[in-house]
């Protein structure tokens, strides 16, 4: 299924039990920067249920990849041109926690993004789905895979990004 609520995915695994079939994925928007899932128990109901998150928007339209900062010329396009998040004030309410996702990849030798998926995995049948447009970006992406942030590296994440709760 696809952004479904707590209560719709349990409506759902209902309907489905009974045809003894397990509901087996969510996709829904969730990253550092968007983490609405948590509060509307969305993430929680699919613990219990044994559903897995399949996570879009994994890198927020690319503000966690370390391209965009206040100090950077590099201005978005399209959509993005009018959102206020990639204006200098939304980059500089986000610029503390790139700060530390650039410190862990410098630890780790990964980039601010493969730190940001790498912190999606770590909570847990959860698998984020990032958007490439180049084959460098599908490569990056994959950097994401085979290594992990420590428990005390992604609660610090994770209380770093509770404005975006």
């Amino acid at each position: 299924v696809s952004n479904y609520s707590a209560e719709q995915m349990r409506q759902a695994s209902q309907i489905l039990a009974k045809k003894e079939v397990p509901l087996a994925v969510n996709q829904v928007q969730y990253s550092l920067l968007y983490r609405k899932i948590e509060t509307k128990a969305i993430l929680a109901t699919a613990k219990e249920l044994g559903v897995t998150i399949l996570a879009y928007s994994p890198l927020a339209q690319g503000l966690l990849t370390g391209k965009y900062s206040p100090e950077s010329q590099n201005l978005p396009d399209g959509a993005r041109k009018v959102d206020s998040r990639f204006k200098k004030e939304g980059l500089e309410k986000i610029a503390p926690i790139l700060r530390v996702m650039q410190e862990l990849g410098v630890k780790y030798q990964k980039t601010p993004a493969q730190v940001a998926l790498n912190w999606l995995i770590a909570q847990g049948d959860v698998i984020p789905i990032p958007g490439a447009k180049t084959a460098a970006q599908a490569r990056e992406n994959a950097g994401a895979l085979g290594w992990s942030l420590e428990a005390r590296e992604v609660t610090q994440l994770e209380q770093m990004s509770r404005p975006w709760l």
